[in-house]
């Protein structure tokens, strides 16, 4: 027999009619209940101060980048800047000294090669640990 057969057999439709339903036991219910735990309730906790901090450190140090390129860029527009004069005559001439033993220290090529390869792959591991704890989520 196919399976539409037994579906339209009055005989086999009459049996499965007449046969009685089972019933779960009359403590089913409690054995289950018994089993089921409760939610744990949700408390919303205030994240730690150490985590603002730590993730507001990428966008605080490119906003010191992106004000030392303005502070000390020739752009014609930015002119009405009014603490220009100072960071070019007295902020700049103050660091003078640190300046110079930079361009001192700078003048090898192995430091400058191995600075460049190290800045190169600093910045690849913070990207790299931005999108991943991004997207990891």
């Amino acid at each position: 027999m196919e399976t539409d057969d037994l579906v339209n057999d009055d005989f086999l439709a009459d049996l499965l009619r007449k046969m009685p339903l089972e019933t779960p036991s009359d403590e089913f219910i409690n054995k289950v209940m018994a089993g089921i735990e409760p939610l744990p309730v949700l408390v919303n906790e205030k994240k730690p101060y150490f985590l603002w901090v730590k993730s507001s450190i990428p966008f605080i140090g490119l906003g010191m980048f992106v004000l030392l390129i303005i502070f000390s860029s020739d752009i014609p527009y930015l002119n009405l800047n009014y603490g220009r004069d100072y960071f070019s005559l007295i902020f700049i001439k103050a660091f003078q000294p640190f300046i110079v033993s930079m361009k001192a220290l700078l003048s090898s090529k192995f430091i400058t090669y191995s600075l460049l390869i190290g800045v190169s792959a600093g910045f690849l591991f913070i990207v790299d640990k931005l999108f991943s704890r991004r997207f990891a989520a």
